[in-house]
């Protein structure tokens, strides 16, 4: 590891969790949401949810995804320092809810709600689906649809050794795959569902994740992960324990129907027969 990395990793966390804590709880549970269906389990487990999903938004997806894509941390040791996180994090969450924290320059986060308001509102609803499960509807802002990203920012992203439908790019990279690409533009235009294990398959970066939704709920797109269900006028959770997504192997992420109900487990259902027949036929 490059000797100036841990020490832009440091900042970078520093500053992420400083406009993290400074923000209201209804801000941090949008933020947290795509996050909490892979994380439910981590270490320790004493830890509550809440600060589980704020450890993903404010050191998971820091630049530390960087040193884990390109060498030398392994997952391991991105397990070791999200588990050493919690409890620092968990203070300063508390001391944010005094408002005794503040960002040191302008907050890294403050900006998304007026830049995505679709995807805000969407993720405001699966942050309510969390705790209940089920179904809850809401209603997206009017205005202009967004375009797919420019060619300028498209990348070609090598392909994952054990599938070839994934891209081995880091989470937090701002450009767009060109895979990524044509599968909102599949989701969007051709009504294919969009099948992921979770939503930070689309990335750990917020900006463009929000930017994503923000297109596939703008063009009533359907997104699917393993526990969640996204659609342009209501969003669904799975009731009572959530399955642990696989990303390495998505269909794994099928097996399991309990919890589900109404269009949610129809969609899941349909998905789980797709990817069995794709096999039969490979």
């Amino acid at each position: 590891m490059d000797a100036a990395q841990p020490a832009a990793i440091g900042e970078d966390m520093l500053a992420r969790a400083l406009s993290f804590a400074a923000l209201g709880d209804p801000d941090r549970d949008v933020l947290m949401s795509p996050f909490v269906e892979e994380v439910f389990d981590h270490e320790p487990p004493e830890s509550t949810l809440e600060v589980k999903a704020a450890v993903a938004v404010v050191v998971r997806n820091s630049l530390l995804e960087e040193a884990h894509t390109n060498g030398p941390l392994n997952t391991g040791g991105i397990q070791a320092i999200t588990t050493a996180a919690t409890a620092p994090l968990s203070h300063l969450l508390a001391a944010g809810r005094r408002g005794l924290v503040q960002p040191v320059d302008e907050n890294l986060f403050a900006s998304l709600p007026d830049m995505y308001p679709r995807a805000w509102a969407c993720l405001a609803a699966l942050a309510d689906a969390i705790g209940s499960g089920g179904r809850i509807a809401y209603r997206t802002p009017d205005g202009p649809a967004p375009t797919l990203p420019e060619p300028s920012e498209l990348v070609d992203a090598p392909t994952a050794a054990n599938n070839d439908r994934v891209s081995v790019l880091s989470g937090i990279d701002d450009r767009f795959d060109r895979r990524l690409v044509e599968m909102l533009d599949a989701a969007a235009f051709q009504g294919v569902v969009l099948w992921l294990s979770a939503l930070s398959r689309i990335s750990r970066n917020l900006d463009k994740l929000l930017r994503a939704l923000e297109f596939l709920i703008a063009h009533s797109a359907s997104v699917l992960t393993t526990n969640y269900m996204i659609r342009s006028n209501d969003v669904w959770a799975r009731r009572g324990a959530f399955v642990k997504p696989v990303s390495n192997d998505p269909a794994v992420c099928l097996s399991s129907r309990t919890g589900l109900s109404g269009a949610h487990k129809k969609a899941y259902e349909q998905i789980a027969k797709q990817v069995v027949q794709s096999r039969s036929r490979a």
